[in-house]
């Protein structure tokens, strides 16, 4: 995926909720969630990423859309995993 391309994370509705970045955590590079403060319908997407809610590295339940009310959660990956685990040895 070229390194410009936004990728969304969206509630079953297609309302976008944040968007999935590559961060560096303790030197390793890490997929997170940018959560939005606020939901936004995918056709009225801004240009560049809204306010935040929340940078989410490892795993978070029930995050809910501000639109719609539906919940999602999100998972932590591997490289997410790797990286908390860094931390703490």
């Amino acid at each position: 995926m070229p390194a410009n391309e936004r990728r969304f994370w969206i509630c079953e509705h297609a309302h976008v909720m944040g968007e999935i970045k590559s961060i560096v955590v303790n030197g390793r590079t890490v997929r997170a969630l940018m959560l939005y403060e606020r939901s936004v319908y995918f056709n009225e997407l801004p240009a560049d990423i809204p306010e935040l809610r929340g940078k989410v590295i490892g795993s978070m339940d029930a995050i809910r859309c501000t639109i719609c009310g539906r919940t999602r959660d999100w998972i932590i990956g591997e490289d997410g995993m790797q990286a908390l685990l860094s931390r703490v040895s």
